[in-house]
C-alpha cells in the first residue's frame, strides 16, 4: 500500500494502517489479520472489538452460519468435527442470547460480522457429461 498504483498513490504509514483498520471494521479483512500485518510493520496493534464476548472461532461458526450453512458444511470448512461445531453453535446461543439460526444470523448482520450481500460459495456441483444416447 505504500507503492504508488495506477487507482492510488502511495499511502503514508499512517493512512496505511487507518486503512487496512476500517476494511477489518468493514467486515471485509480478518481483524486478527490486519493486526498481524501491522505488527510486521512495526506499528502497535490494535485491538479486536468482537461482540457479546465472541471468540475468533465463535464469530467464525456465527458468521458461517449465518450464510445459511449447515452445522456439518461449517465444521468441514473449519476443519473441525460436526459434534465440536454444533458445541461451538450451542455456545453462540446462548452467549447471544438466542434460540435460533435466524436469531443468531439476525445478530451477525446488525453486529457487521457478516453483510447482507454476502454469500457462502460452496463447492460448485460436479457436472455429468451427458449420457450417449
Amino acid at each position: 500500500m505504500r507503492e504508488p498504483r495506477a487507482h492510488r498513490p502511495a499511502l503514508s504509514p499512517q493512512a496505511e494502517a487507518d486503512e487496512l483498520s476500517q476494511e477489518a471494521e468493514a467486515g471485509r479483512l480478518p481483524p486478527e489479520a490486519v493486526n498481524a500485518v501491522l505488527t510486521a510493520a512495526g506499528r502497535p496493534s490494535r485491538p479486536v472489538r468482537r461482540p457479546a464476548s465472541l471468540s475468533g472461532r465463535e464469530c467464525e461458526v456465527l458468521a458461517l452460519v449465518a450464510r445459511g450453512l449447515a452445522t456439518k458444511q461449517v465444521a468441514r470448512r473449519l476443519g473441525i468435527s460436526p459434534k465440536t461445531c454444533d458445541h461451538h453453535i450451542q455456545h453462540l446461543y446462548g452467549k447471544l442470547g438466542v434460540s435460533t439460526r435466524a436469531g443468531a444470523t439476525l445478530f451477525a448482520l446488525e453486529h457487521g460480522l457478516v453483510t447482507s450481500s454476502s454469500t457462502w460459495q460452496e463447492d460448485p456441483p460436479v457436472r455429468l457429461p451427458p449420457s450417449p444416447a
